[in-house]
């Protein structure tokens, strides 16, 4: 027959392969045809997407720096505004505009003026005063006029550093004042080192300058610009605090891998970098990059944008993916008709087998089921009757998907849902863990897998009426069917967690009041030992027959000074002892609470001038209306203890204490200037043996009981105490107390109605004695129908003029604080010039008066001030309103 014949089968085989083959080709080829359109379109997109966010990011840049224009323009007509701005008003109008919130990045914004040479010494002592002996305007190099800084904020440590930096002494920044003062305009310095950096290695930042002229001068040149210049606002940031805020939703060296270069000018080097976000690039081929250069122009000044992103290679691209996906697609084709080919031949040989299996293996199916039924009867019949727990199977998909196999039907009772719902979804359990015990569940979780071990931990579960439980979760890990299974159990352990939780807590109270009540006895020890000290010691000194009379005097005074102490601690332990054994009776008696407030007033202000604080008293009620059924030994002592405490923690300002009636209830109150107290300890204060009070005692003295002392005998004339302080910001201690009146008012309405018509007199003193003589020669002896307001300086006076309408007649005290009585008259008649305004002062020469009178005063009363003389003045303008 021939060697080249051929039999039908092998014709067959050789059939079988060449389809598949050619499949194979025809698909490879689209497969390298589609990669190609792929790559070429994808190359557009990123170009496309580069030039996209490129543009977002200059955008976001020049509006930033559009914000700090703006507000360096603001800061400028602040203080054109007005020719009296202070350090604490440019405080106020920087921490009102909410800079910190919009200008992300910012270092300080900050008030440059000008100095002369010959005043510099002037300017120096000036704010020498205000800030501080070390105020200096540095570096004091030889100049015509120096622009040191005066004011800044923050003022923090960071800023302090500038206060008094010469501008003009870096060629940078004296360039760019003169350019925003030549052109009326902010002008942003070139590169510089802030002052606030005060290191070579610092990184580099941009200051923003805008004038600010004398507002009552012409600007129409450049000549009288230059004439009308007086200082400029400045809002000063390092460059990559600034660029944080703007590129961090980007994430350019993660996602978008573009890496920005900020250039100051239009020159592209080292010198004029502003900004790198460095970004790391492997590849160094600049074919193999984007490019793209955006300059930004904001008033003359030119920054340069410079946009690097490296091109995908082909193997990370989309059409790389492709390619592979066809390549795998062919294989798979060509396999899938081979498979087809070959496949009739094959399956009628195992039909057969399949056949006779399956037969046997229903048979096995059928057994197996019946003692699964059995079993799961049994394991249900457990678990059901589970008292505040369940049993439950759940199998782990991936690392954050689970799956409920089994729940027993507890699971309703623990968490509201039925098996059916949590089995459809698991997050009905999952999702009502503890966010703040999710972490520490899965790492347990992960050891207990890693180990094949048991898992245990307790959690916290929020119930569906948002309250919390706790559960105790027990199970172990295995392998069933190539997936994690874990069989499990969840108690409520919620009551048992609160026994625990009380029995911890009644430890610790104990241990804290054992350990206080030690450090108590500790300190009264010292305290009484301390006195006693000087006692011994110096009554042994007054022995000596030698001693002169000079110091045996001063020996008496300090051995009567330790008995005065001594005796104080002595008082507060049978006070407080009293106290807690309760056998303390409360002795109600009419008291005038005006006389009671004068008496305190007359031995505190004693102390209080002493001290060289000024000591203030403020009654709402007449004689009558104040006098009130209540303890007075108490109300006496109450109030005592709280200006004593006022006294010992206020070393400068003032205190102030007087009462009001609201809601039928009377509210006492000192105020003082103080130390203040942090939020947390309001209440603690008033605890015995507390841990506040122990503090302060360590720092000013005594036992720490005063206060304690002050709210029980409070709480005893059916009253409450409260504070509202602040630290370092003094304290306000309020007593409301009921308002007991013993004189039933029996005014009718035509009373009524002549109350309503009271005038008002404004009395500015800062004398608080010469105020209540005056308060008490207007009520109590002229008997006028007024209200009576006080000033205690010549700002609070013009403030409440301003405010109160109703204000018909002022008394004025020539010499006060803050602002004096002729500073204070001309501003008020500038607002109101038909108020009248008499002027009250010691001085009485015939010039003071004149000056009063051509200052704007409408009439002069000289100090001591007669009952007769008063009653003329006031007759002369208040007659319409005298009783």
């Amino acid at each position: 027959m021939g060697e080249n014949f051929q039999t039908p089968m092998s014709v067959i085989k050789n059939r079988a392969f060449l389809t598949p083959l050619l499949v194979l080709l025809f698909s490879l080829g689209l497969s390298i045809l589609a990669m190609y359109f792929v790559r070429s379109d994808n190359n557009k997109i990123e170009e496309q997407q580069f030039h996209i966010v490129a543009n977002e990011i200059k955008s976001k840049i020049e509006n930033r720096l559009n914000a700090y224009i703006q507000f360096s323009q603001s800061s400028s007509s602040f203080f054109m505004a007005s020719d009296t701005i202070t350090r604490s008003d440019w405080k106020y109008f920087i921490e009102k505009s909410n800079v910190s919130s919009y200008l992300k990045g910012f270092q300080g914004v900050a008030y440059v003026t000008i100095v002369p040479k010959d005043q510099l010494k002037k300017h120096t002592n000036r704010f020498k005063n205000e800030f501080s002996n070390d105020y200096n305007v540095f570096p004091n190099v030889e100049m015509d006029e120096f622009t040191p800084i005066i004011f800044i904020e923050p003022l923090i440590d960071r800023n302090l550093k500038a206060i008094g930096f010469n501008i003009s002494s870096n060629a940078i920044m004296k360039k760019a004042i003169e350019e925003s003062r030549d052109l009326n305009t902010a002008v942003l310095t070139n590169k510089v080192i802030l002052i606030q950096e005060g290191t070579k290695n610092s990184m580099p930042g941009i200051v923003i300058y805008s004038p600010v002229y004398n507002k009552n001068m012409p600007l129409n040149s450049v000549t009288k610009r230059r004439q009308a210049i007086t200082s400029w606002a400045a809002i000063s940031f390092r460059i990559n605090d600034f660029m944080e805020g703007v590129i961090d939703q980007y994430n350019l060296d993660r996602e978008t891998q573009i890496n920005l270069n900020i250039f100051d000018g239009d020159v592209l080097n080292l010198a004029s970098l502003l900004y790198n976000s460095d970004v790391k690039f492997n590849n160094t081929n600049p074919d193999n990059f984007y490019n793209l250069i955006l300059p930004i122009k904001l008033n003359d000044k030119i920054w340069t944008l410079e946009f690097v992103q490296p091109k995908k290679t082909f193997f990370s691209s989309f059409s790389f993916v492709v390619l592979i996906i066809g390549f795998i697609i062919s294989i798979l084709l060509s396999f899938l008709i081979f498979s087809l080919v070959n496949t009739a031949s094959f399956a009628k040989r195992i039909a057969k087998k399949l056949t006779t299996d399956l037969s046997q293996k229903n048979e096995e199916l059928i057994e197996a089921k019946e003692v699964a039924e059995e079993s799961e009867k049994q394991l249900k019949l457990i678990s059901n009757n589970l008292v505040n727990g369940m049993i439950y199977q759940v199998i782990t998909i991936d690392e954050n998907r689970r799956k409920f196999t089994y729940v027993s039907d507890t699971v309703k009772d623990l968490y509201g849902y039925s098996v059916e719902q949590v089995k459809e979804n698991p997050d009905f359990i999952y999702g009502r863990i503890h966010p703040d015990d999710i972490k520490d569940l899965v790492e347990k979780e992960k050891k207990a897998l890693k180990e094949m071990s048991v898992f245990r931990k307790e959690a916290r579960v929020l119930n569906p009426d948002g309250s919390t439980r706790w559960s105790y979760y027990v199970s172990k890990p295995r392998i069933l069917k190539g997936e994690v299974c874990w069989d499990g159990i969840e108690i409520d352990i919620t009551e048992q967690k609160k026994v625990e939780n009380e029995l911890i807590i009644a430890k610790g109270n104990a241990e804290e009041s054992n350990r206080l009540k030690t450090e108590f006895l500790n300190n009264m020890s010292h305290e009484i030992r301390t006195p006693m000290n000087g006692i011994l010691g110096f009554t042994d000194f007054l022995l000596n027959p030698n001693l002169s009379d000079e110091k045996r005097k001063n020996y008496i005074k300090i051995v009567q000074s330790s008995g005065h102490q001594l005796l104080q601690v002595i008082d507060d332990i049978i006070e407080i002892s009293r106290l807690g054994t309760k056998q303390v009776r409360v002795i109600e008696s009419e008291v005038c609470l005006n006389d009671l407030f004068l008496e305190l007033f007359s031995v505190f202000d004693l102390k209080a001038k002493e001290n060289k604080i000024p000591l203030y008293i403020k009654n709402n009620l007449s004689d009558t209306e104040s006098t009130i059924f209540t303890d007075k030994s108490k109300l006496i002592k109450i109030i005592s203890n709280l200006l004593e405490n006022a006294l010992k923690f206020t070393k400068k300002g003032s205190i102030e204490f007087g009462y009001e009636l609201k809601d039928n209830q009377l509210e006492i109150y000192v105020k003082d200037t103080g130390i203040g107290i942090e939020a947390e300890k309001h209440e603690l204060i008033f605890e015995r043996f507390s841990q506040a009070e122990k503090d302060l005692s360590k720092k000013m003295g005594g036992l720490g009981l005063g206060l304690s002392i002050v709210k029980e005998n409070v709480e005893l004339i059916g009253g409450k105490i409260r504070l509202e302080s602040k630290k370092g910001a003094g304290a306000t201690f309020y007593i409301t107390i009921p308002y007991n009146k013993v004189h039933v008012s029996t005014e009718n309405t035509n009373n009524a109605a002549i109350n309503k018509e009271k005038y008002t007199i404004l009395v500015a003193e800062d004398e608080e004695v010469n105020y209540l003589f005056l308060e008490t020669l207007i009520n109590e002896i002229l008997q006028l129908n007024c209200n009576i307001l006080h000033a205690k300086n010549g700002k609070e006076a013009v403030e409440l003029c301003k405010t109160n309408n109703a204000i018909t007649l002022v008394l004025m005290d020539l010499k006060m604080p803050i602002m004096s009585g002729f500073e204070a008259v001309g501003k008020i008649k500038e607002m109101k010039p038909h108020l009248t305004v008499i002027a009250q002062s010691a001085y009485t020469s015939n010039e003071e008066i004149e000056n009063a009178l051509l200052k704007g005063f409408d009439d002069f009363i000289s100090k001591p001030i007669s009952i007769k003389s008063f009653k003329k003045l006031m007759s002369k303008y208040a007659v319409s309103f005298a009783k």
